[in-house]
């Protein structure tokens, strides 16, 4: 599995924990947490799998602009067609890209040396 996917894979975890404690708050943060978990994994599996076919710059950043978009087109759906529970949805999502972001430093550590 290559480091994109690791950290897809890492903030699936992280997702599906947050969810499972929300579930345990009450049903509607549980499912408002999965609903952030569905909101960031997909656009990052997007970009991730689509990262490993190409190594031009400009392509990637366009990947870059879409996953964003993606991402706010998802979050747009779930808060003001579904409806969610905000404290479950967003402590999901902050959690889920502060994951992103460590798997990236850390990924940057590891070419460093």
């Amino acid at each position: 599995m290559g480091p994109a996917l690791r950290i897809v894979a890492a903030q699936a975890g992280i997702g599906t924990t947050s969810a499972v404690l929300f579930f345990f708050i009450g049903h509607a943060a549980g499912l408002s947490a999965l609903m952030a978990l569905a909101c960031v994994v997909l656009p990052t599996l997007f970009h991730a799998l689509v990262q490993q076919c190409t190594r031009n710059a400009a392509w990637v950043l366009a990947q870059s602009v879409m996953k964003t978009a993606l991402t706010v087109i998802l979050m747009t759906v779930c808060i003001a067609y579904i409806g969610i529970e905000p404290v479950g949805f967003f402590v999901t999502f902050v959690a889920m890209q502060l994951g992103y972001w460590q798997g990236l430093t850390q990924l940057q550590r590891k070419t460093d040396q």
